[in-house]
């Protein structure tokens, strides 16, 4: 089911701001219930009771996001919003619509200040970020706009990811990987991968490009943040992702390589050296 807001519904909205964010979060439930009925997506969306879709919903769409959120789909770029693709501990993303009906994705981050206490780690020590605040809202704020930062930084070296599109506040508008209402798996919950040597060089060449002309390191790389799309790799959730001159980017590094690694591993691929394209990857003259 789609939200559909039609100019003239829009106007109306724009005139009772009064109304309008009870009407969004009401379109919100609905798209929830009705995508679960439907069984869209099994894999990606869970059974749960009532009163856990109002959760899912409810923990990331407090005043202040409903607010944003009712101001971006009267003015673009959302022009309608469907169900929830996943929900997560960091932030819910949306299938959602642009205004010319072309698919796109909403990440909505979580407002939650446990979730902020660990994403110190990652900003801290960034040059870009100099000041890190202490309110709760304006490190998910900065959190928001630093997976906006560096996918932009990946995608303009020609690596596959989510392209950006729009960042305001907590809410991430990106490129949606899928086909048509049905997101791309995840690469851990594939049974067979068609070429999985081809397959383990594109994760590994990433991670080697993206340190070297991205300047970044993922620092959180495996098989759960890596979509499986037309028997390809699309490197997903690089919020967390750090400047090569970051104090921990080399420890960094060498985790996403293992975790890679131990993942192809486990498939009876035979796989490089761990150690050897960890140095291949900071040394771009090897």
């Amino acid at each position: 089911m789609k939200i559909l807001l039609k100019e003239k519904e829009r106007n109306d909205l724009a005139e009772n701001k009064d109304n309008l964010n009870e009407e969004i979060e009401k379109k919100f439930h609905a798209s929830i219930d009705e995508m679960e009925k439907k069984k869209i997506d099994k894999k990606r969306v869970k059974e749960v009771d009532q009163s856990k879709k109002r959760a899912v919903i409810e923990s990331v769409l407090d005043e202040r996001t409903l607010f944003q959120l009712n101001k971006i789909v009267i003015n673009g770029p959302i022009g309608e919003i469907g169900g929830i693709i996943s929900a997560g501990k960091e932030a819910n993303v949306y299938l959602a619509y642009d205004l010319s009906g072309k698919e796109i994705a909403v990440k909505i981050y979580k407002i939650d200040s446990n979730t902020s206490k660990w994403m110190r780690n990652y900003i801290s020590g960034d040059p870009r970020f100099k000041k890190i605040p202490h309110n709760t809202s304006k490190i998910i704020y900065l959190w928001a706009q630093k997976e906006y930062k560096n996918l932009k930084r990946a995608y303009n070296v020609g690596l596959r990811v989510p392209k950006p599109i729009f960042i305001k506040n907590n809410i991430l508008i990106m490129e949606y990987i899928g086909t048509e209402s049905t997101p791309a798996p995840l690469l851990k919950d594939i049974k067979i991968l068609q070429e999985p040597m081809n397959l383990l060089m594109e994760i590994l060449e990433f991670i080697r490009i993206l340190y070297q002309k991205a300047k970044l390191v993922h620092a959180d790389l495996s098989e759960f943040n890596i979509l499986y799309y037309n028997q390809k790799p699309v490197i997903i959730d690089i919020s967390q992702a750090v400047l090569i001159q970051h104090p921990k980017a080399e420890i960094f590094l060498a985790r996403d390589i293992k975790n890679v690694i131990n993942y192809f591993e486990k498939l009876s691929i035979e796989t490089p050296d761990p150690e050897d394209f960890y140095y291949r990857v900071i040394d771009s003259e090897i």
